[in-house]
């Protein structure tokens, strides 16, 4: 179900997929207003913006759909590809992919479509994008896994883009767990969702292959961590944090 050639038809394609995505956008601003956020280290990121320090926020990619209604509005850049194929572009993934990506970027977030063009090229102008001073939302562990195994592609972009790498951990009072590889989770409504964010991750400067694994094992345990902290602020019996904050619904 990619763009059509014909004009008729690809004036329809364009309008049924931002109908689609306005009616997505009204019924996820009423899904998320049920939600209770409570946030712990926010701190990280206010100074990170003081100082005008970009930033990549690193999230599993179970919970890619939690840090989605947790970041809105902050100007975030994400990044969307799919295969180039022809069976892909005539599919109906490919239709709804359209809906989703128009659906994100109504929520704040900046959305680089690498499926126009190369995937090299790509994730270059997702690079140029962060080091222009857009920070940007990365599942370490994607896009096909294995899962909560960080590669060290994102240690390498923060290098690349002069950025620093933000971990942040969730975790859901009450979840639908997806079928598939990444055990994507989705809060169910008048759930609560925390988000613990950690002390930002500086890139080494030697990025052999040796220290960029080094560096992403050490990601990987930061990233872990905090989201057993996020699983305790719902459900242990430790206190949360002088700067913990709660969202209460609406």
């Amino acid at each position: 179900m990619g763009l059509p050639p014909n004009r008729i038809k690809r004036a329809a394609y364009v309008g049924t997929t931002n109908l689609a995505s306005n009616v997505a956008s009204v019924l996820l601003s009423i899904y998320q207003a049920t939600l209770e956020f409570i946030v712990e280290g926010d701190d990280h990121l206010r100074l990170l913006r003081a100082r005008k320090q970009t930033f990549i926020a690193a999230v599993w990619h179970t919970y890619v759909d939690a840090a989605i209604f947790a970041l809105h509005s902050r100007g975030i850049c994400i990044y969307s590809d799919h295969p180039r194929t022809p069976q892909y572009e005539r599919s109906w993934t490919h239709f709804f992919r359209e809906i989703g990506i128009k659906t994100i970027r109504s929520m704040g977030y900046e959305v680089l479509d690498a499926s126009l063009g190369k995937q090299s090229k790509g994730i270059i102008d997702f690079i140029k994008t962060i080091r222009g001073g857009v920070p940007a939302l990365v599942a370490p562990d994607g896009p096909h896994g294995p899962n909560y195994e960080a590669k060290p592609g994102v240690i390498y972009m923060a290098h690349k883009s002069d950025s620093v790498v933000v971990p942040i951990g969730f975790g859901c009072s009450r979840r639908v767990v997806g079928p598939n590889w990444d055990d994507f989770a989705i809060p169910l409504p008048f759930s609560r969702v925390a988000m613990v964010i950690g002390e930002p991750i500086w890139p080494e400067s030697d990025t052999s292959d040796e220290a960029l694994a080094y560096q992403a094992r050490r990601m990987e345990a930061e990233l872990d961590r905090l989201c057993f902290r996020a699983n305790d602020l719902l459900f242990g019996t430790s206190t949360a944090a002088s700067d913990t904050i709660h969202l209460q619904p609406g």
